[in-house]
């Protein structure tokens, strides 16, 4: 850890060691007691990360993350007992939280945890800055921003790794002379048929591979180039290490007439064969290493220039009032950013779904197509499929209603599904453009397969009395109606056709479907009072 070192401490401050030594003390106690405050106001949001730790294999990496960061700052403990923590009530760190808990606040009103799990951890590095004060804090920057890898983000990434996983391994397949097809996220051989599932996809290699990747540039490199370079490959190596692994799943299932890597032999053969990978990273990262010689020439410089500036920068210790409060100053704003979310949350919802199908145009109304299918929007309001039909073709209209959005009862989540929970699976996905009320509006869909069964579904978004097919601008238009006592309700519309094998005929049904069927605003009706 001795490189840990190379950067040039900052010049040590004058003043009585009893002081300082004090003043450390109390530093310590009152930075203990505000994160502790924090975590207790924000304990939902600090509870969601902890229990993603444990129960999501993805994420798991992220119990390692503090104790890491803790230990990454007691390696600076000899340049740390140089400085005088130096705290500043109205300073960057106390303005940094302010902004951080108007972040929390717009992802609890958009029920985005995501964002609040980030501004959890922003809030807590910049109480650190409060306290500490900024000469302090730069001495440990690097450990406080590691704390951001602790949080579980990058669920967006499994489609996405699906799709380049699939394309490897067919393109893999190709190269040898053996004759594949693909469809989707589905590959099939002259044996048989593999999906590149989302446990397949590679998410949590990459995440890990990461979050290794960059303390291991930290540590090993001062250069900025060579960081820069073995990030860039933790990201790279994963993602192609996994095309080859899922490349040999198949080759090792095909050749063993389907005897091998199929059950949880397939677990093990992946987990071995990604920490063979993980390890020849480091391998590769330990070969562009830099010199030890030289490494130590530029410590030892960076030394001498600090030397020649001590005492020449006297630092009051910091007060125990001070101290107390710049932490104060941090949990009150914590404090008020938590109480004016939880009167924002209870404003009720001013509409609702109405029980009967509405009248579209020569459509009748039907069963819908396919009972074994209905997408998968958690704790709505209403839930409600209708069938309809032109006496040739058949469109289902699916209403994921929800009165008033909250955290995982929002029309923009990551748990929702509109290919349903076992039966039907997501095969592709795609945007298109649909015209409700004579104007374009895009929208978004997915092609969903259930064995020989097609269809595909287009859905878009009704939110505080807009319709939008962009996800981020209904998250948008959610906050608005909350904050500035907007329409609460929000709605997902879907419709569904199957393709029998004519994806043009079953996007043509469904363009004909919704120009007869907008305006949709016989489903919402105002209660009576």
């Amino acid at each position: 850890m001795q490189l840990l070192d190379r950067v040039a401490a900052p010049p040590a401050e004058s003043g009585g060691g009893e002081d300082r030594l004090r003043s450390w003390r109390w530093a310590s106690g009152v930075l203990s007691f505000g994160v502790l405050a924090v975590l207790a106001v924000f304990w939902e949001t600090a509870w969601s990360i902890a229990a993603i730790w444990w129960d999501s294999p993805a994420f798991s990496h992220g119990l390692l993350i503090v104790p890491i960061s803790g230990y990454l700052i007691w390696q600076q403990r000899a340049r740390l007992a140089a400085l005088t923590p130096k705290p500043a009530i109205l300073g960057l760190g106390t303005l940094a939280a302010l902004g951080a808990a108007l972040v929390w606040l717009t992802g609890d009103v958009a029920a985005v945890q995501l964002v609040q799990q980030l501004a959890l951890v922003a809030i807590l590095q910049a109480l650190f800055v409060a306290v500490l004060g900024l000469r302090v804090a730069a001495v440990i920057l690097f450990p406080l921003f590691y704390l951001f890898f602790g949080v579980p983000v990058g669920s967006f990434l499994i489609e996405p790794l699906q799709d380049v996983t699939a394309a490897f391994v067919v393109r893999a397949l190709q190269a040898i002379g053996m004759p594949v097809y693909l469809d989707g996220i589905f590959i099939h051989i002259p044996s048989g048929s593999f999906e590149v599932a989302e446990a397949c996809a590679g998410l949590r290699f990459l995440i890990s591979s990461v979050a290794l990747g960059v303390v291991f540039a930290y540590v090993f490199y001062s250069q900025a180039w060579r960081r820069i370079l073995f990030v860039a490959l933790s990201m790279l190596v994963p993602v192609i290490a996994n095309g080859f692994r899922a490349t040999g799943l198949v080759l090792l299932a095909h050749y063993s007439d389907y005897q091998l890597a199929v059950g949880v032999d397939h677990i093990t053969y992946g987990l071995v064969f990604l920490s063979l990978v993980l390890f020849c990273l480091l391998g590769i990262g330990y070969s562009f290493r830099e010199p030890r010689r030289a490494s130590a020439d530029k410590a030892s410089a960076d030394d001498l220039s600090a030397k020649g500036r001590d005492d020449t920068m006297p630092v009051r210790a910091g007060s125990p009032y001070r101290l107390c409060g710049a932490a104060a100053g941090v949990v009150a704003i914590v404090a008020a950013s938590a109480a004016y979310a939880t009167q924002i949350e209870g404003r009720g919802a001013d509409t609702r779904v109405a029980p009967t199908p509405p009248t579209i145009g020569d459509w009748q109304t039907t069963a819908p197509a396919h009972a074994d299918w209905r997408p998968m929007f958690p704790n709505t309001s209403q839930d409600l499929m209708w069938g309809y039909s032109d006496g040739t073709r058949q469109v289902d209209l699916y209403v994921a209603y929800f009165a008033r959005q909250r955290q995982d009862a929002e029309v923009v989540n990551w748990m929702n599904n509109l290919a349903g929970e076992e039966v039907w699976q997501r095969a592709g996905s795609g945007t298109t453009t649909v015209t409700l009320e004579g104007q374009e509006v895009s929208a978004d869909y997915v092609r969903i397969v259930a064995g020989d069964r097609e269809r595909f579904v287009w859905y878009w978004y009704r939110v505080d009395g807009h319709t939008t097919g962009n996800a981020y601008l209904a998250k948008v238009l959610e906050v608005k109606a909350k904050l500035l006592g907007g329409e609460q309700a929000a709605a997902v519309i879907a419709l569904a056709a199957d393709s029998a094998g004519d994806p043009k005929a079953a996007h043509s049904t469904l363009t004909r479907f919704a120009e007869q069927a907008w305006p949709f605003t016989q489903i919402f009706n105002r209660p009576k009072p």
